[in-house]
Order: structure tokens, then C-alpha cells, then sequence
């Protein structure tokens, strides 16, 4: 088993924070888990997105090109 997502959204809709916690979540349930954030010079309001990959096997690579479920919190994301 293999899930990618995508979150994605402006900084303080808590992009970031909701990608931890789906990584911490997967690691309590004994996953292999990648976390990469991406997100402007902003404090506020430049997008953000973040990707998780959670697996059963070793992950190859952290970098995903296609995901299985993308989470959009706004329009320009």
C-alpha cells in the first residue's frame, strides 16, 4: 500500500500542520513516511502545500510527480 497527497493552500490555513499530522499519524500506525513542505518567503498569505507519502515498503524518494489525493484549500493553489 502507497498513498500520496497533496495539501495545499496560503500560509495560516495550516497546510504544514495538517501534513504532520497525517506523517505523525502514520508513523504511530508503523508506516513508512516522507514529509516534504514547500512554502514562500511569507509569514502569512504566500501559498504553501506540503506532500506526504505514506507506505508498508521503503520509500524510494520523497519527490512525488502524481498523487492519489490532493487537499485544496483555495483557488490559486
Amino acid at each position: 500500500m502507497k498513498e500520496t497527497l497533496i495539501i495545499a493552500g496560503f500560509g495560516g490555513q495550516g497546510v504544514l500542520s495538517m501534513g504532520k499530522i497525517l506523517a505523525y499519524s502514520g508513523v504511530m500506525q508503523d508506516f513508512e513516511v516522507t514529509w516534504m513542505p514547500s512554502y514562500g518567503p511569507e509569514m502569512r498569505g504566500g501559498t504553501a502545500n506540503v506532500t506526504v507519502i505514506l507506505s508498508d515498503r521503503k520509500i524510494s524518494s520523497p519527490i512525488a510527480h502524481e498523487f492519489d489525493t490532493a487537499i485544496i484549500l483555495n483557488q490559486q493553489s
